[in-house]
């Protein structure tokens, strides 16, 4: 474990203080050392205003360390800091106060203000404040260049936030004042091996970066190859914003998540994520990987072939009488009503002209032929006008 001197720069033994009062004898040992610690020879905190008001000896003596030339007081307080810095964590923050009345005096000393910024920046650096011990170990630097331990804690906080190349030239810098300091090279390697695995890290970032582009241009490709027509949500309300608003385009739904359109890199193959809504029970379902070579009926089949879902009250959802919808979207005109043929490939349904994915998602209409709802259905598409 380190000691206090090589942890702080503690270059002398604490000033010479007014010791206190004589105590009187106590009966009470815990008494006799509460009073005791009241004196600032044996203080480790800084007295507060209640306890200078509470013991007038204690406030007469507390003046005195303002008593001498700024470079004394602030040789003092540096001393009372170093002190209290053994007390632990606990003390810290009195540690951190005792050196800032220090600086507060403007000592005209560059090498003895040095040494209180550098070892306030090594509490800080306990405390996990790693900007503090950059502020500190800069001001440290610049009026004493060679302060090796400012290098060192420096490094140390810029190797804590991952700021590599500053904390490695912080590492050399001080190298090159004391080129045998045994923590500085120590510090140095932790910096060289932490280099090396974000390095690491980066290339297989980058290395997945290319290969997510990769894949998505030869996945554009695919698209433009067959001549299908993707458009995002923002297109789409754009060219609505004068339709009825009875019939605002699609919403996609809520479960499809990540479901993304990909391409199989063996077979070259599309699958999509379809979105089939069943308007007369305000109800959906999500396909997440329809592949472009299966029809509809192949999904109706295994989605209703043996049981009717329970919200289907009429039980009028089954395979061979549903006929599935989509919206064309028309330039200048108001949506159409198109039918597709359940035995078509989802591939030739995209390629419709009219057909347009939106935000990467395919959606369809499901209703049960016949119905009086899906008579009313479509006759709300041909009352429209343009």
């Amino acid at each position: 474990m380190p000691t206090i001197k090589e942890i702080l720069d503690e270059e002398s033994p604490p000033a010479s203080l007014p010791a206190g009062p004589q105590m009187k004898h106590h009966d009470n040992h815990d008494k006799f050392m509460e009073d005791l610690m009241k004196t600032p020879l044996f203080m480790k905190t800084m007295p507060t205003e209640q306890d200078m008001e509470e013991n007038e000896t204690l406030a007469a003596l507390h003046s005195l360390i303002y008593d001498g030339t700024p470079e004394e007081i602030a040789t003092n307080f540096k001393n009372q800091g170093n002190e209290c810095f053994q007390g632990g964590r606990s003390q810290y923050k009195h540690v951190i106060n005792y050196y800032t009345k220090a600086l507060d005096q403007k000592a005209d000393d560059a090498k003895l203000n040095a040494t209180i910024y550098a070892n306030r920046a090594a509490v800080n650096l306990e405390l996990g404040n790693y900007r503090k011990v950059l502020n500190d170990c800069a001001a440290a630097i610049t009026l004493q260049p060679e302060n090796v331990k400012a290098y060192y804690r420096s490094a140390k906080a810029l190797l804590a936030l991952d700021k590599i190349p500053e904390a490695l030239d912080c590492c050399e810098r001080g190298l090159k004042v004391d080129a045998d300091n045994a923590a500085l090279k120590k510090e140095k390697e932790k910096v060289l091996k932490r280099k090396q695995v974000l390095d690491e890290t980066e290339k297989k970032r980058q290395e997945q970066e290319a290969k997510r582009k990769e894949d998505d241009s030869r996945l554009q490709e695919a698209i433009k190859l067959r001549g299908i027509k993707m458009v995002s949500r923002e297109q789409v309300e754009r060219d609505d914003e004068d339709s009825d608003a009875e019939h605002q385009p699609i919403i996609a739904h809520p479960l499809q998540g990540d479901h993304r359109v990909k391409l199989d890199p063996v077979t070259g193959a599309l699958t999509w994520p379809v979105v089939l809504l069943y308007p007369q029970y305000n109800e959906s379902d999500l396909i997440a990987a329809f592949h472009e070579e299966d029809t509809f009926a192949d999904h109706l089949q295994l989605m209703f072939g043996e049981e009717r879902p329970g919200w289907d009250v009429e039980q009028t959802y089954t395979p061979d009488r549903l006929e599935v919808y989509f919206e064309a979207q028309v330039e200048g005109n108001p949506p159409k009503l198109l039918r597709v043929g359940n035995k078509l490939r989802l591939l030739d349904i995209l390629k419709h002209p009219d057909y347009q994915i939106i935000d990467g998602v395919c959606t369809f209409f499901v209703i049960p032929g016949g119905t009086d709802y899906s008579k009313a259905f479509r006759r709300k598409y041909k009352k429209r006008k343009p």
